[in-house]
């Protein structure tokens, strides 16, 4: 494991220097083993870059452990934030591994069958470890980019007062530098032949979300 994350890291960029490696699957954990047709690995960035929700997941004491959070991502670390208190940001100071699924809705599929009825998403899986940002800079750097990311267009101080250094103290910041990470998606409409008979009973259609 550990030589494949020393693998992962970093890779040749265009220019020939050395940069961050796009996250992709590395280990077994990784493979897609349910419709292997829908794994997409070179669309993992593009899908953390566009999610808006980061399960993360982790085991305390033997008992599993899941919260939702807003998230950044960049360069193969995925940025989550809370309060200096908050139970699953101060497990994940000591290194453990982290899982995380982000995952897309993208359309409903309604079908004539029962077992017809399916929905269009766009998910990532992700494993890695924590470590926590106390630098300043780094801090106000990171959720200077996720505001914008979130509420694109509103800049400071012209919508919001500025954080000062006393708020970026008040605030845990997380960084999960990803070890390895799947991407899978599927789209289209129901695969059932029933669907598209016009004297099958019933309705077919797919609806956005």
């Amino acid at each position: 494991m550990e030589e494949n994350a020393a693998r992962h890291k970093t890779e040749q960029t265009a220019d020939g220097h050395a940069g961050p490696a796009a996250p992709r699957p590395l280990t077994d954990r990784t493979r897609i083993r349910r419709h292997p047709d829908r794994a997409v690995p070179d669309k993992v960035e593009e899908f953390l870059l566009a999610g808006m929700i980061a399960h993360v997941a982790c085991v305390e004491d033997g008992e599993p452990r899941v919260i939702p959070f807003l998230y950044h991502y960049e360069a193969g670390h995925l940025y989550i934030h809370g309060s200096v208190g908050n139970a699953t940001l101060r497990m994940l100071r000591d290194g453990r591994s982290v899982a995380v699924a982000v995952s897309t809705l993208v359309e409903l599929v309604a079908s004539k069958l029962a077992s017809g009825h399916a929905a269009n998403y766009r998910s990532v899986v992700v494993y890695g470890h924590g470590r926590s940002v106390g630098d300043l800079v780094e801090k106000r750097r990171v959720f200077e980019a996720m505001t914008t990311r979130y509420w694109p267009g509103r800049t400071a101080p012209a919508d919001y007062s500025t954080a000062t250094d006393e708020d970026l103290r008040k605030v845990e910041l997380t960084a999960i530098e990803i070890d390895e990470a799947s991407a899978k998606m599927r789209e289209g409409c129901s695969l059932h032949p029933e669907d598209n008979d016009p004297n099958h009973p019933g309705s077919a259609f797919i609806s956005a979300v």
